[in-house]
Parts: structure tokens; C-alpha cells; sequence
């Protein structure tokens, strides 16, 4: 067996236009995760994006449940809206995944604290901010580090 990391397998929810970001930053990274899945409400919105992208092996579907089910990705990119996210991070977490989401994390702190608790009982990771990441190469030898650089396509960051 290689002692070469294996990509993180990783599920997109939401395709309207910030996964475009969410896409082109990752592309950029060259990061070592593999999209196996995008899911929207529309999924023909899904099906535009993995066009758009390349992402020929990935799944569409407008149901996040089915796909974490049939898939077992190991985190789940929720670039939804803020109605939507403790909803999809629960449900992620049900599923074994850590989560990465747009801001806000909830759309209120009764949700966020839902999130919290929810994370904590399987040992989940669960963080929001941005979609602009770069790799920590200092880290590299450990798998890709994402880090937010609000400094980058962000209106009113430094």
C-alpha cells in the first residue's frame, strides 16, 4: 500500500454562483480533494456545475441525504443559503463528515449552537468563512491545510 495520502472526498451543496468560487479556488490549490458529489435544490443547477468544471465522475442530485448515503464522502462544502446550513451540517454529521460552510455558520444562534453540539458528539470538524483558501505548505507533508485569505476577491477585506 502507497504511503501517499488519499484525496478527501468531498460533496458540494449549493451550486449557485459562489460555488463557482468555491470550485475555481480549489482548482487553483490543486488541492487533494476530489468532488464526488454536488447537490442543489435545482439540480439542474448541479449538472451545470460539474459541466462547467469538469468533474465528469461527479454525482448530481437535489437530495444531500441520498448522496452522503450512496456516497460516504468524508466532508461536505456547504455553499447553500444561511436557511439551509445547520439543516445540511447536522445531516453531514449523521453521515460521518466533517464541514466546511459558507457564512454564516446558522441563521441564528439557536442553530449555530445546534451545529456545535452536533459536531462535537461524533468528533466532527465544523468551520465557516470565505471560499479564497490556499495551502499551508508548511503542513504540507500532513494533507492540505485550508486557511481563509479575506484579503483576496473579498469586498472590504484589507
Amino acid at each position: 500500500m502507497s504511503g501517499d495520502p488519499q484525496p478527501l472526498r468531498a460533496v458540494l451543496v449549493g451550486c449557485g454562483n459562489m460555488s463557482r468560487g468555491w470550485l475555481r479556488h480549489l482548482a487553483e490549490l490543486q488541492a487533494d480533494v476530489r468532488i464526488v458529489g454536488l447537490v442543489d435544490i435545482a439540480e439542474e443547477a448541479a449538472r451545470v456545475r460539474r459541466d462547467e468544471f469538469g468533474l465528469r465522475d461527479a454525482r448530481v442530485d437535489s437530495d444531500l441525504s441520498a448522496l452522503l448515503k450512496a456516497l460516504r464522502p468524508d466532508v461536505v462544502f456547504d455553499v447553500s443559503t444561511p436557511e439551509a446550513h445547520a439543516r445540511n451540517a447536522i445531516l453531514a454529521f449523521e453521515h460521518g463528515c466533517h464541514v466546511l460552510s459558507e457564512k454564516p455558520l446558522a441563521d441564528s444562534m439557536e442553530q449555530a449552537r445546534r451545529v456545535v453540539a452536533a459536531a462535537s458528539e461524533p468528533g466532527r470538524l465544523v468551520t465557516n468563512g470565505m471560499s479564497q483558501y490556499r495551502r499551508d505548505e508548511r503542513n504540507a507533508n500532513a494533507g492540505i491545510v485550508v486557511s481563509v485569505t479575506p484579503e483576496r476577491d473579498y469586498p472590504g477585506g484589507p
